[in-house]
């Protein structure tokens, strides 16, 4: 008697999430965009740093000529708000008020040929990423190195060269747009790996990957792996971030507030 085998194959569901609708709008030339836990949003454009609060109102700014318009801002902790550039080699950290907290870190003096990417981590502590290397490097707030993995691209058995970088609720996920999501623990032990090519950016908040995929803006359940289209109209030069309740995109001479519909 012949047998019949059958192969299930495990696809995340797509499906269509909540929409999102416009409840501010600010005049500003911003080329990079984030927003925080508190609904602050922040603006980057031409060395300069700008945070308005929640109703759209500017409170504070942040000047440095120095450090240009190609710098990763996170702002997971909004008491420590981390400004890393990664072609000055150099991290900054800002107060609420992005006053600075301490004497500004300059990697190269702290023999670094490359870092490449750099994030908030618990503790006031903060994570490096070093792509000649391949290591994930933890630091505490005192500056003091805590661990660092061993080198990733020999334990994935991949070319491995990530472009995003986040600590949320003691998780640490780094995407690498060729292979997709790869998650490690606090220890910078490596966990899985969640199979969506593409992500060149990623925002995780309220259980969920954000990501930007062929021009649409998708959410990945953390829980089930379901992914969904978030209903928002984008542009390509776009920039764009997302906290619980609040997305903001730059769009050309604007700054865009939203939040989920009912």
């Amino acid at each position: 008697m012949k047998h019949l085998l059958i192969i299930l194959f495990c696809v995340p569901w797509l499906g269509v999430a909540q929409s999102w609708t416009k409840v501010q709008e600010i005049e500003d030339k911003s080329l990079h965009v984030r927003v925080d836990q508190l609904g602050s949003v922040y603006g980057i454009h031409n060395g300069e740093v700008v945070k308005w609060d929640k109703g759209g109102k500017e409170w504070t700014r942040y000047s440095n000529k120095l450090i240009g318009n190609d710098i990763q801002l996170d702002v997971t902790n909004p008491m420590k708000v981390l400004l890393f550039s990664p072609d000055q080699m150099r991290l900054i950290f800002l107060d609420s008020r992005l006053g600075e907290l301490r004497e500004e870190v300059n990697l190269f003096r702290q023999d670094y040929e490359q870092i490449s990417l750099a994030a908030t981590s618990h503790s006031n502590g903060f994570w490096l990423y070093d792509p000649i290397n391949f290591q994930l490097i933890r630091y505490d707030q005192y500056f003091k190195k805590e661990r660092s993995s061993l080198n990733l691209a020999q334990i994935l058995r991949i070319e491995f060269f990530p472009t995003a970088l986040i600590e949320v609720d003691n998780m640490v996920y780094l995407s690498d747009p060729a292979h997709g999501i790869y998650v490690f623990d606090v220890f910078g032990n490596y966990v899985k790996r969640i199979p969506i090519k593409g992500v060149e950016q990623m925002m995780v908040a309220d259980g969920r990957i954000f990501f930007r995929q062929e021009g649409v803006l998708k959410a990945l359940q953390l829980r089930t792996l379901d992914v969904e289209v978030v209903q928002v109209e984008l542009f390509p030069k776009d920039a764009i971030d997302v906290s619980k309740n609040r997305m903001v995109i730059a769009r050309d001479d604007a700054v865009l507030i939203l939040k989920p519909e009912e």
